[in-house]
């Protein structure tokens, strides 16, 4: 176990990318699933369909519900077919209430965190996340140190994009964002502050525009790869974590649970030489249950990359300024 400044010393002049989970936002956002935040209640109807489907995805299910609306109307049944379409705008209204309930709304009520938390990401070339939150976009606006490839769009009705493969990025959004929706063509694009704040961009989005944003909500590793192939702006970014060939790769706040089994697979398939892994308050055991963990990946990665611990708490990510 050594020290993030110690780990940074030992990587000095080499490149470094970072890939940061729900430990980056945990101090201000809530990593529990949206929908448990959502208000709708244990056994509602509503809550009780996200249970039969077996999913946490807002989006699967309000899909869902517009499906069966056109059944019941074409079988001639127009008033529950009416109840259906109102049922979706709820679970649409539900997501808005979880984001809301999870999030801070503007980005001004983390102000003084931005200096420590730029000065953490200056030490990286590359970022991949698995977080679907905003903390990594306003923290990269402190410094704009890295570009998220969006550079190339065009800015409309508070969104910039489309995204393009070709654009100069140094953010991968691995599991989506919040802030990410499609466009007419499928195409990627960003909210952007409209004077309200990117939140409230969001938010009227999902109410009245009725797009729900980019995001892996998926429970199971496989499940989440499914959700990642079918959408191109997702997969492009597994393929730069699969390709990566930065010397080392630094892993912040996150676990390496088999739920995200895809993940430590693209790591350890990658090109780079050693991952540095972040332990919060560790102790022998987590050590231990960790070590097993990345082993197992790494075998099945099928590329001897070697890994090492670094105590997660001394990197001081977000010291008041």
């Amino acid at each position: 176990m050594i020290s993030f400044s110690e780990a940074i010393e030992q990587t000095a002049d080499e490149d470094r990318a970072l890939l940061i989970g729900n430990g980056f936002s945990s101090k201000y956002t809530s990593y529990s699933t949206l929908l448990s935040k959502s208000g709708l209640e244990e056994g509602s109807d509503l809550r009780s369909l996200f249970d039969a489907l077996e999913t946490v995805d807002f989006e699967a299910v309000v899909h869902s519900l517009e499906q069966a609306a056109i059944v019941e109307m074409a079988y001639g049944n127009a008033v529950h077919s009416n109840e259906l379409v109102t049922d979706a705008q709820k679970v649409r209204e539900a997501l808005v209430n979880a984001v809301r309930t999870t999030h801070p709304a503007h980005r001004d009520e983390l102000a003084a965190y931005y200096e420590s938390g730029a000065s953490f990401l200056s030490n990286f070339k590359k970022v991949f996340t698995l977080n679907y939150d905003l903390l990594l976009y306003w923290v990269n606006l402190e410094s704009r140190h890295l570009s998220d490839g969006f550079g190339k769009g065009t800015d409309a009705d508070n969104f910039k994009g489309p995204f393009y493969e070709d654009a100069w990025c140094d953010i991968y959004n691995l599991h989506g964002g919040l802030h990410l929706f499609q466009d007419d063509r499928g195409d990627v694009i960003k909210a952007l502050n409209g004077g309200d704040g990117v939140i409230a961009t969001i938010t009227k989005t999902i109410v009245e525009r009725k797009r729900l944003p980019v995001y892996v909500a998926e429970g199971s590793s496989n499940a989440k790869m499914l959700k990642i192939n079918s959408v191109g702006y997702l997969r492009h970014c597994y393929d730069e974590l699969l390709s990566n060939t930065a010397s080392h790769l630094f892993v912040y706040g996150h676990s390496a649970d088999d739920n995200d089994a895809h993940i430590y697979r693209a790591i350890f398939s990658s090109g780079v030489k050693k991952v540095y892994f972040g332990v919060y308050k560790p102790t022998e055991e987590k050590i231990r249950v960790f070590r097993g963990q990345l082993a197992r990946h790494k075998e099945l990665g099928g590329r001897s990359i070697d890994f090492t611990f670094y105590d997660a708490a001394s990197a001081d990510l977000w010291a008041d300024a």
